[in-house]
This record gives structure tokens, C-alpha cells and sequence, in this order.
């Protein structure tokens, strides 16, 4: 859920939909003293298209100037302690962490946000050459893994997991039979990666459980390996990764308590779902770590409660059909459907060249779109991906530098105004957006995301150090 300062009003999600920007003056010294409703996109799940009641807010007593982050509960929105599990942020984090690279006929863009979370859980892999030897210097590997209660564990995956699957008992197989048939995956090396994954998740889960720093932390992983031939993903939990072509869209199948599959084991080992979670709490039945879920000494680890055996999925590459794929967590897929996300990034590779672009769009679309979560992505485009429109790109770069001006001429005036105290007064994003609107610069043939406007204002009044609400 989107929260803000008590004093500070939010647009409902009818309003942020349809214009992206909020409801108020441009600058009002009054606002300062009021107890403003704060409204939400949503409390579960996704936006409405429905005006959202008001939540009651209860802050937690404290004489300290200290960040304050809140909860959703039974009471309303309730003032928590930053250490808080599931907590937000009072505004979102939107400064962007990015990589790219290219490697073995493939190019690839990673970014990551911390969005409305207390701090950043979400980790990354992405090696567009997965090993220096063979035959994984001609394959790559990419990874996400999303933490929940703590950071350690996904931290630890990012570092460590890939070295347990190349050194399991089943990759060395494999490389052996590779080397003998001159690289060529079968049926039965297939198998053995396919092996070799799941042992490996298994064995990292296993010894990471010693280590002093896990605590009570868990996360998903969802990784691709990319080979001339094949891509491999291991999922487990609700990160996901969806490969997207000319004729289709595949994506791996979460990992959710209420799944039958889930729930059979989950009960057979002693626990229950209730409210879609293991006993209550948690959300995904797949993870690393959240070794309390894990510690029944009567059952092998594929059959606690909260397993961490991924599900394998092994896909021949069509040079012709394969796009790209992306590999990312749930935080781009609660705002999101495969089919849509699929759809924005080839629009946005019609537009950027450079694939963290690719990403920031995706990152700032959710974040508009409701996302409250961290958010981290990798994009892997293959040989068939769209091509740059030349026209599309300049187009869209011509229109961006006039939105731009607008912004900066109405900043100029605002702040040149007789009654605007810049250490006090605020101004909104509703009347920078109007002042876009009513110069007409509001795109109705070029496709640039809902929001780019709403972006761009935010980053102008950052630069300027305005303050902005």
C-alpha cells in the first residue's frame, strides 16, 4: 500500500490512473496544517478502478524527527517500529541501481528499485558468460532472488548459488559427457542439469541454515541458464521469469500455499493455509532460508513445510521466434500479468537501445501501476528481438526535451513567486502535470508510458531540490 505523511494528501486510484498525479493546490502553506485522509491504491491486490475508502491512520507516539514507516492492520494504518516486517516507507525510493552487458550472442539490462519497502531485500546474478571454462563459458546465467524478513539470505544466494550448481555431482557428469559429443545437450545431460539444479538449490539451502546471519530470513529465486541451444529456469517461489516471442508467451507458475500441489504438502506436514499463507503468515510455500517452516527432523526438505526444491523447466531456443526474456520478482508481477509486461518491454525496445532504460520504464510503470513492493529485473534480449524504430526513438526523445522546458519554466515562475517560501512550501505534482496538460504536450499518438510525465516532474523537482508532494 502506497502511504505518505499524515499531512500529506494522496490521489485515490481513479485519479492517479487517469492523470498520474495528485489532488491539490500548487502550493498551499495551509496544507501543512491539516490532517489530511491519507486513500491508497488498493489495500490487497491490485488498483481498483473503484474510489478507495479512507484508512484510518493510528501514529505511534515519539518525540524523534525519525522515519516513520507503517503497517496495514485490523486498526487501520499503524505507525511501526523501521525494523518492522512489511512495513512501508512514508515516500518510495525510486533512485535505480543498473547493469548491462552482452555475451555469447545475447545483450542484457538489470535494474532494481526499493520502491515503498523499509529497505532492500531483492539480490541479482547476471553473467552473460556463467564460467570461464567449459562449456559454461559459452552459456549465461541470470538470477533473482526476492527477500522477505531480512536481506542475509538472498545476499548469500546471489553470491553462492551458482558456484553450488556448478560443483554439484550431477554438472560434473555433465561436463564429462559434454566434452565427449562436442557440447551437445541430449536427453540425459538435460536430465542431469535438470538434476543438478534441484540438488544444488537443496545443498545451498542446506548450509546456508548454519550460518549466523540468515536469522529468520527467507527469498524466492527464479534463474535462467541460457545455452546455444537451450534455456533452463529454476523457479522457486513467486519470483518469475517469462520468455516472450513473436507467436507466445511462457512464464513459470508461482509458488503459492493455496496450489494444490502446495497445500497437500504443506498439510501432510503438519501445517495449514489459511488467509492464502502457511499458517497465517507466510505467503509463498517455496523459499530459501525461513528455516522455522523447516524444522521437522521426521521429513527430507522437499516435504516440510516451506520447501526449497525449485520446479525445473527446460525450453529449446527458436532463433527465428525468441524475443527475450525477462527474469524478475513478484513486485513487477503484482501490478503486471506476463502477457502485458511482454507486451511494454517490446514497445520500449522499439525506443531505447540501451536495455537499463528498457528496465526503468518497467520499474517506474509498476510503481505507478501500485507496485509497493522492491522491485528488480533483468532483461535478456536473443537475436529476434525488436529492432530500435529510428523515428519512434526521436520522436519520442523531441517530445521528452518539451516536456522538459514546460516543467522548468513553470518551476521557474513558481519559485519566483513573491508568497513561495522554498524551505517551506511545497510543490505538487497535480500542477506541474496541469501546466504539461494545458500546453497540449500530453501524448496521444506516441506510446510513452503512463509514467513518464510523472517520472520526469519527479526527477526535475529532485534535481532543483524543490519539495514536492
Amino acid at each position: 500500500m502506497m502511504v505518505s505523511h499524515a499531512d500529506l494528501p494522496i490521489a485515490s486510484s481513479t485519479e492517479q490512473k487517469a492523470h498520474g498525479h495528485l489532488k491539490s493546490e500548487t502550493f498551499a502553506p495551509e496544507n501543512r496544517q491539516k490532517a489530511a485522509t491519507i486513500t491508497s491504491l488498493s489495500i490487497f491486490g491490485t488498483p481498483s478502478d473503484q474510489e478507495c475508502q479512507p484508512i484510518p491512520v493510528v501514529p505511534r507516539s515519539s518525540s524523534n524527527d525519525e522515519l516513520r514507516v507503517w503497517r496495514v492492520t485490523s486498526a487501520g494504518l499503524v505507525e511501526v517500529d523501521a525494523k518492522t516486517m512489511g512495513a512501508f516507507l512514508d515516500k518510495p525510493k525510486t533512485d535505480k541501481t543498473n547493469v548491462h552487458g552482452e555475451g555469447n550472442g545475447i545483450k542484457y539490462g538489470m535494474s532494481s528499485m526499493q520502491g515503498w519497502r523499509i529497505c532492500m531485500e531483492d539480490s541479482h546474478i547476471a553473467e552473460a558468460i556463467m564460467s570461464q571454462s567449459s562449456p559454461y563459458k559459452d552459456w549465461s546465467f541470470f538470477a533473482v532472488f526476492d527477500g522477505h524478513a531480512g536481506h542475509h539470505i538472498a545476499n548469500r544466494a546471489s553470491s553462492q548459488l551458482l558456484e553450488h550448481l556448478i560443483t554439484s555431482d550431477e554438472f560434473r557428469q555433465m561436463t564429462k559427457a559434454l566434452e565427449e559429443n562436442n557440447g551437445t545437450l541430449t536427453d540425459s545431460t538435460l536430465k542431469l542439469l535438470e538434476t543438478g539444479i534441484k540438488k544444488g538449490f537443496l545443498s545451498f539451502d542446506e548450509i546456508s541454515k548454519t550460518s549466523s546471519e540468515i536469522n529468520k530470513s527467507g527469498c524466492t529465486a527464479v534463474c535462467a541458464i541460457v545455452t546455444p541451444t537451450h534455456i533452463i529456469i529454476g523457479n522457486l517461489g513467486d519470483s518469475r521469469a517469462v520468455v516472450a516471442g513473436k507467436n507466445d508467451v511462457f512464464g513459470t507458475e508461482d509458488h503459492k500455499p493455496y496450489l494444490e500441489k502446495e497445500r497437500k504438502r504443506i498439510e501432510d506436514a503438519g501445517g495449514s493455509v489459511m488467509i492464502q499463507r502457511i499458517n497465517g503468515s507466510l505467503a509463498v510455500s517455496r523459499a530459501f532460508g525461513d528455516y522455522e517452516y523447516k524444522d521437522d527432523p521426521r521429513l527430507p526438505a522437499d516435504q516440510q513445510l516451506v520447501s526449497p526444491e525449485p520446479d525445473v523447466y527446460i525450453m529449446k531456443r527458436n532463433i527465428e521466434n525468441d524475443e527475450f526474456m525477462v527474469v524478475a520478482c513478484d513486485g513487477i508481477y503484482d501490478v503486471m500479468s506476463n502477457e502485458e509486461l511482454a507486451d511494454f518491454v517490446r514497445d520500449r525496445l522499439v525506443v531505447h537501445d540501451d536495455l537499463r532504460e528498457v528496465c526503468d520504464d518497467v520499474l517506474d510503470e509498476c510503481l505507478t501501476k501500485g507496485s509497493r513492493d522492491n522491485m528488480t529485473m533483468v532483461v535478456v534480449c536473443f537475436p529476434a528481438a525488436p529492432p530500435v524504430n529510428v523515428h519512434r526513438k526521436e520522436a519520442e526523445e523531441a517530445w521528452v526535451a518539451q516536456v522538459k522546458t514546460v516543467i522548468n519554466q513553470f518551476l521557474d515562475d513558481t519559485v519566483a513567486a513573491e508568497d513561495f517560501k522554498k524551505e517551506e512550501d511545497m510543490v505538487t505534482l497535480k500542477s506541474v502535470l496541469d501546466k504539461v496538460t494545458a500546453k497540449g504536450l500530453l501524448p496521444t499518438d506516441l506510446r510513452v508510458p503512463t509514467h513518464t510525465v510523472t517520472t520526469l516532474a519527479q526527477k526535475i523537482l529532485t534535481q532543483r531540490d524543490i519539495k514536492h508532494v
